[in-house]
């Protein structure tokens, strides 16, 4: 039996992400959305189960992810079809966006306690999570962070206002 598993469109800088943060079946080569991660546990929710096969369109950026087989699944998998709704790939496409800028905001934070420059943590950031190095992805990442300090300077001129006239 082929292991079960479901195709989602999403960015090529999200899938780069994704084969960071999932396990890969080592002979394989396949993502695995096991449980032992966030995001492999909210794609195990989002998986829709039915009787006949679904014609749904191949996005720009197809991804397919393997799933785990269980003891309490393996039956469900074997008698049906799986996939993932349009309507839920949205939301798992804003979650894996989510954990991909808090990841961000995390590298960034520890960069600027340790003194690196922007340019040098955006590189290193793109170089840990195998993000493939062209113009768009480098800007994307500036961009989070450049609305990551904007915003903390935000709430610090805030706080600094309502010190000042109380």
């Amino acid at each position: 039996m082929e292991r079960p598993f479901v195709t989602i469109d999403l960015a090529p800088h999200l899938q780069d992400f994704l084969f960071h943060e999932l396990r890969q079946n080592r002979k394989s080569g396949e993502l695995m959305a096991d449980g032992t991660h966030d995001i492999g546990r909210m794609i195990q929710s989002m998986v829709t189960v039915t009787d006949r096969p679904r014609k749904q369109e191949i996005g720009e950026n197809p991804l397919r992810i393997t799933l785990p087989v269980q003891e309490w699944n393996h039956a469900i998998f074997s008698e049906n079809f799986v996939y993932i709704p349009e309507w839920k790939q949205k939301q798992l496409r804003l979650f894996i966006e989510a954990e991909f800028r808090l990841r961000i905001k995390e590298y960034f934070f520890v960069g600027y306690a340790k003194g690196f420059r922007q340019d040098k943590i955006i590189q290193a950031f793109l170089h840990s999570y195998n993000i493939k190095r062209n113009a768009i992805n480098y800007e994307t990442v500036k961009k989070y962070d450049y609305r990551n300090r904007r915003r903390i300077t935000a709430e610090i001129a805030k706080e600094l206002q309502l010190s000042l006239f109380p």
